[in-house]
């Protein structure tokens, strides 16, 4: 299997990676005919003595994404993201990286003295293990990357302190490395990353080592920053809820293969192997699958006419015929009724912003929630604490897609999958 690639049209990538291979051994060249004929990773070893860490891997990230890859230990993931700034150099195969002065350009070409400025300038890193110098200062860590480039003392001081602000350290860049916890020294190396201003972060498992509480402080960190800076993120981990909090799209790698590439939801409802299925089964699909995924649509055999009104069309679901919905002909959304009476419609972020801090409401069957097909389930179910009715999902343009009723929560929770029109 040569890779996958993402399914964006007109994508232009930032990097591109195009049938990549690292074999590790005295004669790697001796396994790429045995990789093209597809043998394992346990026959190639066998039969030459060689180990293959990324095999014949392809893939594309966008301008300002963060592309997440993961797996289990071995799989070759942090192999691979040590390929594209040829901290290892693969084997086989191109890397190309998009400067925005110079155009594309391919890495597995660079000479040593290009390949020093794409680190200098362009791509950063952050470890897995913080790797900050014990003598320096926090401010004199951050900065240890500009200091390479040959900024100034002010310039250097001036853009450490702003990184230092942006990760909540503002006020420990006199302290040492010694004198913070593993959190704070993590946010250090990612401020030292970020003082570069380098358009590609490179992150191999930063937050691995620290606690969970911390780390998923450090995941909203990074979440926040991304939003504001909106740099392009290779970010490496084997944790698959962290991949999905903050993967705008995921790579799955099993065996130095990339077996499925997808955004979180695409993984979660689609897995295309076994290996991928095992994954995501035990996974929390609230905060990642949406609206329009499990909505039933209304154009489905399980809804039915109830007639035409003021050029008004009411359709209403079998099992419940004493609720009407009203759509005009371009389908959108005109009115709700219950047994002829007509029911208030509410947005699902109106509706969650008034009950903010209240128990569940008393009236829950006076008003028809809508929400956009991009609201995750973890929003629906809270919308569904203060009305009993069918959540109605909306398009962006306006149009009425489907609902969202009990059974189409359960299996889009339990079952991980969706309804296709």
């Amino acid at each position: 299997m040569a890779g996958f690639r993402g399914t964006i049209e007109d994508r232009v990538e930032v990097i591109r990676a195009e049938n990549v291979s690292k074999v590790f051994g005295s004669d790697p060249e001796a396994a790429l005919p045995l990789l093209k004929q597809g043998k394992s990773k346990d026959e190639i070893r066998e039969e030459t003595g060689q180990t293959v860490g990324v095999n014949n891997v392809s893939f594309d990230i966008q301008p300002g994404e963060v592309f997440a890859i993961m797996g289990l230990s071995g799989c070759g993931k942090s192999t691979l993201i040590r390929c594209v700034n040829r901290i290892i150099e693969p084997t086989a195969g191109s890397i190309f990286f998009k400067d925005p002065e110079q155009g594309e350009q391919d890495i597995t070409a660079l000479n040593a003295n290009q390949l020093q400025i794409l680190r200098k300038r362009h791509m950063s890193m952050v470890f897995q293990h913080f790797a900050l110098f014990p003598h320096r200062t926090v401010l004199s860590n951050a900065t240890y990357g500009l200091e390479i480039q040959g900024r100034s003392n002010d310039e250097r001081a001036l853009r450490g302190q702003q990184v230092l602000d942006m990760v909540g350290l503002g006020q420990w860049g006199p302290a040492y490395p010694s004198e913070l916890s593993g959190g704070m020294q993590q946010r250090v190396g990612l401020a030292r990353a970020l003082a570069t201003e380098a358009e590609v972060l490179l992150m191999d498992e930063p937050f691995s080592a620290l606690d969970p509480l911390i780390k998923v402080d450090m995941q909203q960190e990074l979440k926040k920053i991304q939003r504001e800076l909106q740099r392009t993120v290779l970010f490496i981990t084997h944790d698959l809820d962290e991949a999905m909090r903050i993967g705008d799209h995921i790579a799955i790698m099993e065996e130095g293969k990339i077996v499925q590439i997808g955004s979180p939801e695409q993984i979660l409802v689609n897995p295309r192997t076994e290996y991928v299925a095992k994954f995501v089964e035990h996974a929390d699909p609230t905060g990642v699958i949406t609206a329009g995924t499990i909505a039933l649509p209304f154009e489905s055999d399980a809804f039915e006419p109830s007639g035409e009104r003021e050029g008004i069309r009411y359709s209403h679901h079998r099992d419940h015929p004493q609720i009407r919905y009203g759509r005009d002909r371009d389908g959108r959304l005109r009115g709700v009724t219950i047994d002829d009476r007509a029911v208030p419609l509410k947005p699902l972020e109106q509706v969650l912003d008034a009950a903010e801090g209240t128990a569940v409401s008393r009236l829950r069957d006076e008003v028809a929630i809508t929400c956009s097909e991009e609201t995750v389930l973890r929003r629906v179910l809270r919308g569904r604490l203060h009305s009993t009715l069918p959540v109605i999902v909306t398009t962006a343009d306006g149009r009425a897609r489907g609902l969202i009723d009990d059974p189409e929560l359960i299996n889009g929770i339990l079952e991980k999958r969706g309804y296709t029109v």
